[in-house]
Formats: structure tokens, sequence, C-alpha cells
């Protein structure tokens, strides 16, 4: 291939990594075409709290709905709870995120002006730099560009073997991504669909998942995925970014390994904020009240201490699965109940959801109508918080299913645990067998005919 040929060839390849087309979106709002930043409108903070210790992971489920729902909601910027809470911390992997930013956009400019060689190594080290990263890595956005610029290079300057294992990762890491085939070169589009598809098409592994404290929120590869405990099942085999957080503590990250052969465990412990003890000491007195006229001094001086202008405080409070909630939106200045709501809700109702949602829209959108209560679900784990819509299986993120009903994908629910598959069960049984066995023995000993009794004589 001539030089002009080759430099028209690498030309067309930058441009179209800047196209990438998705099935979906990655997590927490985030997509890799157009970076989603704050919302216009009044800055605002979201949160739902739990009413007692038997509440937490009801509170936490509608914590992040809430979230979600006022991320995209016209007129509200919602700010970032964790930037907030984690200000002044000294965390390392920030720095390690840092580094990693720096060296992509160098690594960028390198594969822009041709130079593959410089561009390879920065791009290397650059994912390097994010692996340290985890944790605060949120969506992953600026690893998967890492990854798919590297892939890139690497087939241009003719190892595709290389290229292939950098697209891998980027399969691993949302195996909804695929590259426009008006924008790239068929070879490198057949190249990316290999390397996806012996991730989508290999072996699958499962992880169970524990926190101190639990109730903590779950994102696998910036995928939101439930609240621990939690059990993580059919993610393919490899090494996954697992990333848990909870408000007032610092996020928890971890390069996390699936197995097919075997199911592992991992149990996570998360830290104070630097912010924890005013943090704690602030939501203490915002429960109870929330239907007042005015709003209460304590949710004013809260909203107050976050700088924001609008304020959600949701209750929460569960018994078995039923969850009373109660909602209120205030203004700061001048301090103002804008409006209040409360609800009930069955969390194994296939709808909850939706429900959920629409009773936290039904704050700033009048007309909205929470949905009557559909069926009554599979009980397992908890309801988990649907994460984009789809047509099939195919369009959703790994450990996830298309709920056809909604067409949204939803986390795959873990398999139901046979009562023979518990440890009492075989207990029990033996405990009955050996009593059984014993009272046998028992009947028959005192049914036996009388025998006349023999003397000997010497």
């Amino acid at each position: 291939m001539s030089q002009r040929s080759n430099g028209i060839l690498l030309t067309a390849c930058f441009t179209a990594l800047t196209a990438l087309t998705f099935g979906g979106q990655l997590g927490r709002g985030h997509g890799l075409v157009a970076w989603a930043g704050a919302g216009e409108g009044k800055r605002t903070a979201a949160l739902a709290l739990p009413a007692d210790e038997f509440s937490q992971k009801a509170a936490a489920i509608l914590n992040h709905v809430l979230r979600e729902n006022f991320r995209r909601a016209p007129g509200f910027s919602l700010i970032e709870m964790r930037d907030v809470l984690t200000k002044g911390a000294a965390d390392n992997r920030l720095d390690a995120l840092e580094r990693g930013k720096k060296l992509l956009a160098e690594g960028k400019e390198q594969y822009d002006n041709l130079e593959l060689d410089t561009a390879v190594e920065k791009l290397t080290k650059a994912r390097e730099e994010f692996h340290k990263a985890v944790g605060q890595l949120r969506s992953g956005r600026e690893y998967v560009d890492t990854l798919l610029y590297l892939g890139a290079a690497y087939i241009l300057s003719g190892d595709a073997d290389r290229g292939s294992e950098a697209f891998r990762e980027v399969a691993m890491y949302d195996k909804r991504i695929a590259l426009d085939p008006k924008l790239f070169p068929p070879s490198m589009i057949e190249i990316f669909n290999q390397s996806r598809d012996a991730v989508t098409q290999g072996p699958t592994g499962s992880i169970q998942l524990k926190s101190n404290p639990p109730a903590c929120e779950v994102f696998l590869n910036g995928v939101y995925k439930g609240i621990t405990p939690l059990s993580l099942t059919k993610v393919p085999e490899g090494n996954h970014f697992l990333e848990l957080e909870k408000d007032g503590l610092l996020p928890w990250g971890q390069r996390v390994e699936f197995f097919a052969a075997h199911e592992e465990t991992v149990e996570a412990t998360l830290k104070d904020s630097p912010n924890a003890g005013t943090w704690k000491a602030n939501i203490k007195g915002l429960l109870g009240d929330l239907d007042e006229d005015e709003p209460k001094a304590e949710l004013v001086k809260f909203a107050q201490w976050l700088g924001v202008e609008r304020l959600v405080v949701v209750e929460a409070r569960q018994r078995g699965d039923s969850v009373e909630a109660q909602a209120v939106l205030i203004q700061d200045a001048p301090a103002k109940k804008l409006a209040f709501r409360s609800a009930g809700f069955r969390i194994v109702a296939s709808n909850f959801l939706a429900r959920a949602d629409a009773f936290f829209t039904s704050l700033y959108n009048a007309s909205a109508v929470i949905p009557p209560e559909e069926g009554g679900g599979r009980k397992s784990e908890g309801p988990k918080v649907v994460t984009t819509s789809c047509n099939s299986d195919s369009d959703c993120a790994s450990g996830e299913m298309c709920d056809t009903g909604s067409n949204r994908c939803i986390p795959e629910a873990p398999e139901g645990e046979h009562v023979y598959e518990k440890w009492w069960f075989w207990l029990a049984l033996g405990g009955g067998a050996a009593v059984l066995a014993g009272a046998g023995v028992l009947i028959w000993y005192f049914t036996l005919p009388e025998q006349g009794a023999i003397e000997f004589t010497f």
C-alpha cells in the first residue's frame, strides 16, 4: 500500500473512531457518542433514606431510581453526591485517572499525526493507568476510547492479533458497542466483530458479592446491576471492572476475574469519606414531618450545605415486600415546599420500578400517573433497576436480559435455589433417617417372641 493510500485509510479510521454506534448507553447516563454533562436547570440534590435499619435495601433501590429520574428531568441539574462527599480525599485512583486521561489525549494526537508506534506506547500506558483507577472510572468512557484507538493503531501497524485483543477488551466492557460500516473499513469491522463474538459466545461465570456495610449500589463495567448482597451471573469469563458506591463512603473498586469452572465470592469494605461525619450529622434530622406546609429547618440547612437550589428527600419504610415512600421537593431561597407525595409499593410487583419512576416524576409533573400494580413477580434478591431499551437479549449488557413486556434491559435474576441445595435440608434428612433407624431397631427388639431360659448345671 502506498504512503498516500495508507494516510487516507488512517484518516478515515480516525474519523470513524469518533462515530461509534451503541445498541444502548453505558450506565450512569453516559454514552460514547455524545458524552453527557450536567443538564441545564436548577442545581439539585436528591436522596432516598431508610426510615430504619430494616429499610436499607428498599431505600438504596429507590435512591438509584430517584437519581436516574432527576438526571433526565427538565429544569433540574442533578449534582453527583459522591463528588461533594469525597471532595478533598487523598485518592491515588483519582491521580491515576488524570494520568490516564492525559496519556489518552497524547495517544490520540499521535494517532492523528500517523505516529502509530508512539500512539501505541501512549495508549498502552493509558490503559495501565485506567486499570489502577478502578473505583473512580464511572462510565469508563475514557477507558473504552483508549482500547478502540489502541486496537485501531495496532491493526493499522500490521499487528492484527494485538488489535483483536484490544477490541476483545472493549467487548468485555460492553458487548453492545458496534462499529459503523459506513465509516470503518470492512477488514477492521471483521476483526472487531470476531473479537466481540468470541466474548459473547464464550463461557460465562458468576460471583457472589457482599459488602460492608450492606445495601451498596453495584456497577459492573460502568452499568448498574443492583444492590448488595447480589449475585452477578452469566458474565463472560475474564476480568471485569466492579465498583460499589454508597452515600457517605468512598467508592470501592476492583478488577475481578470471573471463572466458568467455579463461582467466586467477593467481599468489599467501603471506608468513610472525608465528609462522612458532617454527612451523618446533617441527614439525622431530615426524616419525619416531610408533609409540613413549610419545609423543615433541617432540610433547608442540608440544601445550603450542599450548595443546591432544589432538594429532593425520600423516606422509605419497608415491611416484608411492602414499601411506604414519602417524597418532598423543596427550594432553598426563599425556603418553600414545592411538592409532596406519598405512595405504597410492593417490591416484588413486576412493574415496581416503573411505578417508582412515575412516583418521582409526579413531584415536578402534576399530570404524571402512577400505573396500577401488576403481578407478583418472582421473588429473588430484590428488584433491579432498568438500564436501557432493547428488542432482544443481544441488545443488553453482560448479565442482563431483555424484558419483552417493557422492552427494557433488566439484570438477569439469579436461579432460584432448590431446597435440596440447602445445608439444613441434608442435616434434617440425615437426622430423620437416624431417628427412624433407631426406632426400627427398638420395635424389632421389643416385639421378639419370648423364649424359655436354659439352665446349665455342673
